[in-house]
């Protein structure tokens, strides 16, 4: 018999998707308990306002995020390799996490959050993998370059930029799906290699 997840958690994913789509003015609570397949009254048992339903949803998305960079670069690999492990996970996101993703970038690249004040609070706990990868890889002379943060940032932007679930509605995908990441660590090889 499959585990049921825990209705916070499943309220959390819920309200991730009508967030993303809808952002926060135009979500509502009640298609989020339809959605969830729950009464209104029962959001309000775990979550006290709509406010706080989505700041504890961005919250889990940096604590997602940061569980996934702590994996990532705990693991005994070459820089190299945890950097590609890294562009794969975000392409991986984007097929089964896309709400979060959606979200995540919103708040990482628009710089118009809602609650900006709350939201760059919790931000402040999120890791860049990237840009450690890139820093770890410098300091173990794998990896050559006087700017680490700047083209971890660099990185980040060309995944953002590649991934059409992201875009505008109706933009071109830049690259074909299956060439992106090749494409990516291609460019990542000649910036850094020694």
């Amino acid at each position: 018999m499959e585990a049921t997840k825990p209705k916070k958690t499943e309220i959390i994913e819920v309200a991730a998707r009508e967030f993303a789509e809808k952002g926060y003015d135009g979500a509502n609570i009640n298609e989020i308990a339809i959605m969830a397949g729950i009464g209104k009254g029962t959001i309000y048992l775990y979550f006290k306002t709509k406010k706080e339903l989505y700041l504890e949803t961005i919250r889990t998305i940096v604590d997602r995020f940061n569980k996934t960079s702590d994996n990532i670069i705990s693991m005994d690999l070459n820089s190299f390799e945890k950097l590609k492990l890294t562009i794969e996970t975000f392409f991986q996101l984007e097929r089964e996490s896309i709400s979060f993703l959606k979200l995540w970038s919103r708040h990482q690249f628009q710089n118009n959050p809602v609650f900006p004040e709350e939201v760059s609070e919790i931000f402040k706990d999120l890791r860049q993998p990237l840009c450690e990868i890139i820093e770890e890889g410098v300091e173990k002379g794998e990896i050559s370059t006087p700017y680490p943060t700047v083209i971890g940032y660099f990185i980040l932007s060309m995944i953002v930029m590649l991934m059409p679930t992201l875009q505008r509605p109706n933009s071109l995908p830049l690259v074909r799906e299956e060439e992106r990441i090749p494409f990516i660590l291609d460019i990542v090889r000649k910036l850094l290699q020694k």
